[in-house]
């Protein structure tokens, strides 16, 4: 085989002969492209060359690789994210519901005494009985009857089991108050760790659509790019190829109207040939 021009070169994908400027050599092309490259020709090296058009092919690939890449990445990401949600998937109760299946008849009736004796309504008609009382024990008009002299000791007595009474009911009702406050504070607890792992898990993919995906996008774009050069100097060299054949059409025009033109000269050199022998002739006769 002949030795090349020095500005021709071989493509190690075909071992057609192209043009230095038709390609690039594997040492100057990005590592994806080249690990691609070699994986499909494991003999190359780093002087080899390869020409645009199977460089647009091999990119291609990477890219295809990039996309599939990303996908298994979301998915992964997505997968964790699940499986975090998954884990945190408190049960929450309703506290409402729970106390009230829980309820006895006598924590009702703690209710409902609390209730009444922690409003102005019991302050008002507690205060009416005891004016009551004091007036008609000290004044007799009741029938004439003071069952409660002054200082009261009857009154005192009263106003002592009332109070003695009141304690543990409202004991009672402070404790499922206390209850009530410690379930809702279990599921504001558990509600808070769902919602910290749940956040934890979406910065991590946040973290992840801004940093390799953001850099694969870039990636990409670069790879798009030299595609788009590599196919702007195809275009180019096609486009050179056809102003060189239509240089040569215009050429064999050319020498085909010479050709015809000479034809027509010899020709012209023939008739006028024959007529002077015509003449000749004549003269002779």
């Amino acid at each position: 085989m002949a030795p090349l021009a020095s500005n021709k070169v071989i493509c190690l994908v075909n071992g057609r002969i192209h043009r230095v400027s038709g390609g690039d050599y594997l040492e100057n092309l990005d590592p994806s492209l080249q690990t691609v490259i070699k994986r499909d020709y494991p003999d190359s090296h780093s002087h080899s060359f390869i020409c645009n058009e199977h460089q647009v092919k091999f990119r291609l690939e990477v890219l295809d690789t990039l996309f599939h890449l990303d996908l298994q990445k979301n998915f992964t990401v997505n997968d964790r994210l699940n499986e975090e949600l998954e884990k945190a998937n408190f049960e929450i109760h309703d506290v409402e519901e729970q106390l009230e299946a829980q309820e006895t008849l006598g924590e009702k009736a703690a209710d409902k005494v609390t209730e009444f004796v922690g409003s102005w309504n019991f302050i008002l008609i507690y205060t009416g009985i005891l004016i009551v009382w004091m007036f008609l024990n000290v004044t007799g008009l009741f029938f004439g009857l003071q069952w409660d002299k002054y200082p009261f000791i009857l009154l005192n007595l009263f106003l002592s089991v009332t109070a003695a009474m009141q304690a543990p009911l409202i004991m009672m009702s402070q404790n499922r108050a206390a209850d009530h406050d410690r379930l809702t504070a279990k599921n504001d607890f558990q509600t808070n760790i769902k919602s910290e792992k749940g956040v934890a898990a979406l910065h991590e993919k946040l973290d992840h659509l801004m940093m390799d995906d953001q850099t694969s996008n870039m990636q990409i774009q670069k790879i798009q790019t030299e595609m788009l050069g590599d196919i702007q100097i195809l275009l180019n060299e096609v486009y050179q190829q056809n102003q060189d054949i239509r240089e040569r059409l215009d050429d064999v025009e050319d020498q085909l109207d010479d050709f015809e033109e000479t034809l027509d000269n010899i020709e012209e050199n023939t008739d006028d040939e024959e007529e002077l022998a015509a003449v000749n002739e004549n003269i002779v006769h």
